[in-house]
């Protein structure tokens, strides 16, 4: 069955998968060609470059295909939707998921070698995933499709960047997570949700559209990736006790449940009296305060056919 694709666009991380990301890009350019799909394929070089690479060439491809981690792939889909034309048509996206998490890939139960990729793209089966925008009031924003963190998530994600030096993997956490647990002090933070405040402060929140969190922790198993929200997880204290709590559910079962409740969102503001950080898909993100919205855009993700 020939390919229903004409021209593709491959983005990689040449460092993905402990420096194998390169390779890996060459070897599914060279099976998409004896499949019958030209490519082109770029490598970034730096932070942003995924994201131009999507923004310059997606125009002239009907396929774009993400080769690294869940930051590669936020990248392009925050060139993909960077202009907030709603009308714009996006072409799907593959990934070949070498990160360290891959949560999305987890989720929709992506294959990770090359002919399994190629017979998924041969399919052309999408499912399709609800596109949020966050950032400060009047600035620039940008674009998150699994998960933005604000308390020990996300403190421990800004001591792994400010230490980091080159590729990591899931031990890479161990030391700063070791290192908040000891330090960290949750902060106050006060919950806008499509207008309404909420009562009191929360100590850890975190917006998601996903399942399986961090690829660690299930979060509710109800979650649909395309059905206009997030669902907003919130700890009252977000204390050790309370996220220790969490974690053993989280891992044994799922959330929301114990001292973790959960609402279901468009648009939410999170500010606290001093700044504080927060992720956005397990990267930096910035500071409090910040807006999240559903923006209203879904972006297809090529999945297999069963």
């Amino acid at each position: 069955m020939p390919l229903p694709f004409q021209h593709a666009l491959l983005v990689a991380n040449p460092i993905a998968g402990a420096g194998r990301g390169e390779r890996a890009a060459q070897g599914l350019q060279e099976a998409l060609l004896a499949a019958g799909l030209r490519s082109e394929l770029k490598l970034t070089r730096g932070s942003g470059d995924a994201c131009r690479f999507a923004a310059e060439r997606a125009p002239e491809c009907d396929l774009v295909v993400s080769i690294g981690g869940d930051g590669t792939l936020r990248e392009i889909l925050n060139g993909l939707h960077q202009d907030g034309d709603e009308l714009r048509l996006c072409p799907p996206v593959a990934t070949m998921p070498m990160g360290t998490a891959n949560v999305l890939a987890i989720d929709f139960k992506l294959p990770k070698k090359i002919p399994g990729i190629v017979e998924m793209i041969r399919g052309g089966v999408t499912r399709e995933l609800d596109i949020a925008q966050i950032g400060s009031e009047g600035g620039p924003k940008i674009t998150s499709f699994l998960a933005i963190g604000a308390g020990f998530d996300a403190e421990v994600v800004h001591r792994l960047d400010a230490a980091r030096q080159g590729p990591i993997s899931k031990l890479s956490y161990i030391p700063h997570v070791a290192r908040a647990v000891a330090t960290f002090r949750p902060p106050a933070l006060t919950v806008t949700v499509d207008g309404a405040a909420l009562e009191g402060t929360y100590g850890q929140i975190m917006i998601a559209n996903i399942i399986n969190y961090g690829g660690i922790l299930k979060l509710d198993p109800a979650t649909q990736s395309d059905d206009g929200f997030w669902e907003l997880y919130l700890w009252r204290k977000g204390n050790r006790r309370e996220l220790m709590r969490s974690a053993i559910r989280g891992a044994i079962a799922h959330l929301p449940g114990g001292p973790c409740t959960r609402v279901r969102a468009k648009k939410i503001q999170i500010s606290s009296t001093s700044p504080f950080p927060y992720h956005v898909d397990g990267d930096p993100g910035g500071f409090t305060p910040f807006e999240f919205e559903v923006t209203g855009r879904r972006q297809a993700i090529l999945v297999p056919r069963s």
